[in-house]
C-alpha cells in the first residue's frame, strides 16, 4: 500500500466526530477493516496556552459501500424489466465507502510513537485521514510494555508487514485464555505461544486430554537444549501421601462419614506402601484388609461401616482400572511415542517442572472426573511448592486444553468437579508466586465465570454460536460491538488479542507453524480405516478357547451316576471348598510348566486372549507368577478370585498357542 515511510492520503472525516470514534470517506480499495489508520491534528496543549500538533490512532471497523446515483428504486425497475445496468443511463462507478474508526490513543507527532495517551480533544472534520507506513506501526506496538520480553504470535489481518508481538511477562504471569470453535485455530495460536516459551527455557505443564501436543515430543529436535516428556497418570504410594487414597474417594464417589474414615485411617496407618506401588495395587491390598477385618470383627455392628469403606474403595479401583487400561491401548497406538510414568507431584515435583523442560500428561481414555481428579491432585501438589517456598521448582505456565472440562460452568450441574477449585485457587493466587495459567476451550459459555474473568489476556478466535458470543462480550470489558460482529466470520487463525498483554486490541492472524504440526493423532482417516477393516482372525478361536474354559471350570461338579447331589456352598457351587481347590492346584500345576520359561508380560497374554485378569499387575512377567506352586500364589496377594481367573488366563493362552502352532 505504501513504499518506504510515506503516509498515505486514504480518505477524509466526515460527520460528527467524538473523542472515541469518528467516520470518514474512504478512496476506493485503499484500506481494509482492521487497518490501522492515522489523523494528523492540533489539540490544545498541557497549559491551554496554544497548541500542539498530534497523531490521532485508530481501527478500521466498519466499511459501508452506498451509490447515491442508484436509488432503490431504480434497482426495482431492473429487477421488473429483466434489464441490464449496462443498457441504462445508471452509473455504477460512483460508489462512496464510508468508514467507522475506532480510536485508540494519540501520540506526539515528532515521529516518537511509543507513548500512547488518551485522546482529550475530538476529531476535527474534515481533516485528512493516513495510511501509516509500517515502520510507524511497529514502533507504535513495539512501544507497549516497557521492560517486557515480547513474543511474536503474528500479523495484523489488514497488513501481513506488520508484525505481532504480545508480553510474554504477562502472559505467564497475569493469566491467558485461547477461544474458538473447533477448526478456528485455538492449537495453532497455542503451538505458536508454546514454541515462544520453549525457546526461552520456561518451564511447561500441558493437560492434553486429546494429544493435541504429543507432536512437540516427535518434533523435539527442534527445541535444542530443551526436554520434552510425554507422561501418563500415574500416582505412585509413598509414606507421605497416603492421604491420597482418601482424596479419590472424596472426588470420585460421594465420599465417608466420620466413623467411615476412622475405619480407613487405621487401614491406611496399617498398611505400608511398598517402594514403587501404583495407588490402585495400594487401593487392592487395603481392600483385602478390610475383607479380613470384618472376617474377624466380633461387634457385628462395625459390619455396615466396613462393607461402605470397601465398596468406596471398590468404586475407585474400578474407574482407576478401566481408564488406565483404556489409556495403554491408546498408547499401544502410538508406539513410536516415548511415554513415561508420571512422577510424584508431592515427592518429586522437580521431575515434572524444571527449566527448559516441557511434560505433557496424556489423559486420552480418562472419562472426565478421573481427568479432573488427576489433573486436582497434580496441580495443587505443584502449585504447594511454590505456595510454600520451598524453592524447589521454578516458576512455570500450566496448559489447560479443555477447559470447560476442568473448570465447568455451574449452569452445566457440575460444581463438585475436584479440578475447579484447585484451579480457582490457583488463578487467583497463583500470580504471587509464578504460577501462571493459558485456559483454552472451544466452548467458552460452559467455562466458569469467575474463573475465565481472571484472566487479564484474551485471544479470541472464531466463534459462531451465538450463547458462546453473547458470553465473551460479558467477560471481556473492552470488546467492541463491532469486533464482537466480526467473530464468526474469522477464518482459521484470526482473531482479536486483547487485554494486558497488548496496548489495545489487535486483529491479528496468527503465524502458523507448520513443522510443528502432528497428523498421527486426531486427523485419521477413519473412511479408509473402515474400507480396509477386516475381521479379527483370531476371534473365532478367542470363542472357542473361552468355551473350553466354560467346561474346564464345570468340571468338579460332575459326579458319577446313582449318587446323591452334593449339597450346596454358599458361593452355589456343590463342591467343597477344598475339592475345588484341589482340582485347580492339578490344573496349574500342569499349565504352569508351559510358561515357567516365558518372558512375556501379563499384558501380553491378555492380548492374546482377550481376557482382562489385574490391570496393576499388566507389565510384571508370566515366568515370575508361573513359577510358583498354587499355594504360594496366596502370599503375592492373590484372592481365590484372582488365582482362578489367573488359571483361566494362562490355560486359555496355553490353548491359543496349541491351535496356532
Amino acid at each position: 500500500m505504501t513504499a518506504n515511510n510515506t503516509w498515505t492520503p486514504i480518505g477524509t472525516v466526515v460527520g460528527n466526530a467524538t473523542t472515541s470514534e469518528f467516520s470518514f470517506i474512504l478512496k476506493s480499495f485503499k484500506s481494509r477493516v482492521g487497518d490501522l489508520v492515522a489523523v494528523q491534528m492540533e489539540v490544545p496543549d498541557e497549559a491551554r496556552q496554544g497548541k500542539q500538533s498530534i497523531y490521532v490512532w485508530g481501527r478500521v471497523v466498519t466499511i459501508n459501500r452506498f451509490n447515491p446515483f442508484f436509488p432503490y428504486e431504480a434497482a426495482q425497475e431492473l429487477s421488473n424489466e429483466g434489464l441490464s445496468l449496462q443498457d441504462t443511463i445508471l452509473s455504477n462507478s460512483r460508489d462512496q465507502l464510508e468508514a467507522g474508526v475506532l480510536i485508540l490513543g494519540c501520540t506526539a507527532a515528532d515521529g516518537n510513537f511509543k507513548n500512547l495517551y488518551p485522546l482529550t480533544y475530538p476529531v476535527q472534520p474534515a481533516a485528512e485521514v493516513l495510511y501509516p507506513p509500517a515502520k510507524a506501526i511497529k514502533e507504535l506496538l513495539a512501544g507497549g510494555i516497557p521492560g517486557h520480553t515480547p513474543m511474536r504470535i503474528g500479523t495484523l489481518i489488514a497488513r501481513q508487514d506488520v508484525d505481532i508481538s504480545i508480553s510474554v511477562d504477562r502472559v505467564v504471569a497475569r493469566h491467558m485464555a485461547i477461544l474458538a470453535m473447533t477448526g478456528g485455530g485455538k492449537t495453532v495460536a497455542a503451538r505458536r505461544i508454546l514454541r515462544e516459551l520453549i525457546d526461552l527455557g520456561y518451564p511447561l505443564l500441558i493437560l492434553d486430554p486429546h494429544g493435541d501436543y504429543l507432536g512437540l515430543w516427535q518434533k523435539r529436535e527442534l527445541f535444542q537444549g530443551s526436554t520434552v516428556r510425554l507422561l501418563y497418570p500415574h500416582i505412585a504410594m509413598t509414606e507421605q501421601n497416603r492421604h491420597i487414597v482418601e482424596i479419590l474417594i472424596n472426588k470420585m464417589t460421594e465420599g465417608l462419614t466420620e466413623p467411615q474414615r476412622e475405619v480407613l485411617s487405621e487401614c491406611l496407618s496399617e498398611v505400608d506402601p511398598e517402594e514403587g506401588e501404583s495407588v490402585l495395587r495400594y487401593i487392592k491390598r487395603l481392600r483385602d484388609t478390610i475383607a479380613r477385618k470384618a472376617s474377624r470383627v466380633s461387634d457385628r455392628r462395625k459390619l455396615p461401616t466396613l462393607s461402605v469403606c470397601r465398596r468406596q474403595l471398590g468404586v475407585v479401583e474400578n474407574r482407576l482400572e478401566r481408564m488406565e487400561l483404556t489409556n495403554e491401548r491408546m498408547r499401544q497406538r502410538l508406539r513410536h511415542l516415548k511415554f513415561e510414568q508420571m512422577p510424584d507431584p508431592q515427592g518429586c515435583p522437580e521431575a515434572i517442572i524444571s527449566p527448559r523442560t516441557i511434560s505433557i500428561l496424556y489423559l486420552g481414555g480418562y472419562d472426565h472426573l478421573t481427568q479432573t481428579t488427576i489433573a486436582s491432585i497434580l496441580l495443587e501438589a505443584i502449585y504447594e511448592h511454590r505456595a510454600n517456598l520451598s524453592n524447589r521448582i521454578p516458576p512455570f505456565l500450566a496448559v489447560i486444553e479443555e477447559a470447560h472440562t476442568f473448570i465447568p460452568s455451574s449452569r452445566e450441574g457440575a460444581s463438585d468437579v475436584p479440578s475447579l477449585e484447585t484451579i480457582r485457587k490457583l488463578i487467583t493466587e497463583g500470580r504471587k508466586f509464578g504460577t501462571g495459567l493459558v485456559l483454552i476451550s472451544q466452548r467458552p459459555s460452559r467455562v466458569d465465570e469467575t474463573i475465565l474473568s481472571q484472566c487479564n489476556s484474551f485471544l479470541i478466535l472464531r466463534l459462531v454460536n451465538p450463547r458462546d458470543q453473547n458470553f465473551v462480550k460479558q467477560i471481556m470489558e473492552n470488546l467492541s460491538e463491532q469486533d464482537a460482529r466480526m467473530l464468526p466470520g474469522f477464518g482459521p487463525g484470526q482473531g482479536i488479542i486483547s487485554g494486558q498483554a497488548v496496548r489495545f486490541p489487535l486483529l491479528a492472524r496468527i503465524r502458523m507453524d507448520e513443522d510443528l504440526i502432528y497428523t498421527d493423532l486426531g486427523d485419521e482417516n477413519f473412511l479408509k480405516q473402515a474400507q480396509d477393516w477386516k475381521p479379527d482372525p483370531h476371534a473365532p478361536v478367542r470363542k472357542r478357547v473361552a468355551g473350553k474354559i466354560q467346561q474346564l471350570s464345570r468340571l468338579p461338579d460332575r459326579r458319577p451316576k446313582g449318587r446323591g447331589t452334593a449339597p450346596k456352598h454358599e458361593n452355589g457351587d456343590s463342591t467343597p471348598p477344598e475339592g475345588r481347590d484341589q482340582s485347580e492346584q492339578s490344573r496349574w500345576d500342569k499349565v504352569r510348566k508351559v510358561f515357567a520359561m516365558d518372558t512375556r508380560a501379563i499384558g501380553d497374554l491378555e492380548a492374546v486372549t482377550g481376557l482382562d485378569w489385574d490391570q496393576s499387575r499388566r507389565r510384571e512377567k508370566v515366568a515370575s507368577y508361573a513359577k510358583l506352586p498354587w499355594k504360594k500364589l496366596k502370599a503375592q496377594g492373590l484372592s481365590s478370585h484372582k488365582r482362578s481367573r489367573l488359571l483361566q488366563l494362562l490355560e486359555a493362552a496355553a490353548a491359543f498357542s496349541a491351535h496356532n502352532q
